[in-house]
């Protein structure tokens, strides 16, 4: 029994490592609209294992501690929101990075649909439970927060996500 365990994490080893075909690499930039926000994301991968994709943005608002929530793109319905237990992870909050000239690094998993919650991350991963779907609503303080949304590629691109992101909005995105 012990073989055959060791035989499948190897074969499953082999194959999470096997080298995939690069993405496109430019950068996308999406100006969201208040009545649709639409972006282009790369084309799938047909790699056994993706690397997470980095998107950073900026909002109308401080919503750094507010819950995210994704919406439908005609923003009446949540199609997704968190568990309580969602939003910690080794104990601490999975809150955005903050990144130069008021950009935040998604580190939730977010998208351009995103709403965010009166709820604080705190308060939230506290609950024991999520609340209905008539409090989500009820809840929710922006429907179209997004002023900036960029794709940057893969994380797995990076060797130093925080820099190379600040390095990047500094020549790319700054508003001089």
């Amino acid at each position: 029994m012990k073989w055959i365990v060791l035989l499948v994490f190897t074969a499953l080893s082999f194959a999470a490592c096997r080298t995939s075909t690069r993405m496109k690499t430019d950068n996308q930039t999406v100006t969201p609209q208040p009545d649709e926000i639409k972006l282009e994301l790369p084309a799938a991968n047909s790699s056994a294992v993706r690397s997470p994709q980095v998107f950073i943005y900026k909002t109308k608002g401080d919503y750094y501690n507010n819950v995210p929530v994704l919406m439908n793109n005609e923003r009446t319905q949540i199609v997704s929101y968190p568990a309580p237990v969602d939003l910690t992870i080794g104990g601490k909050l999975r809150l955005p990075t903050r990144l130069v000239e008021g950009y935040l690094l998604d580190n939730k998993g977010i998208g351009p649909n995103v709403a965010f919650l009166s709820y604080t991350y705190e308060e939230y991963s506290k609950m024991a439970t999520a609340p209905t779907m008539t409090e989500l609503m009820n809840h929710i303080i922006a429907k179209y927060p997004l002023t900036t949304w960029h794709y940057c590629g893969p994380r797995a691109d990076y060797t130093d996500l925080v820099p190379q992101l600040n390095a990047l909005i500094l020549k790319d995105y700054s508003q001089k």
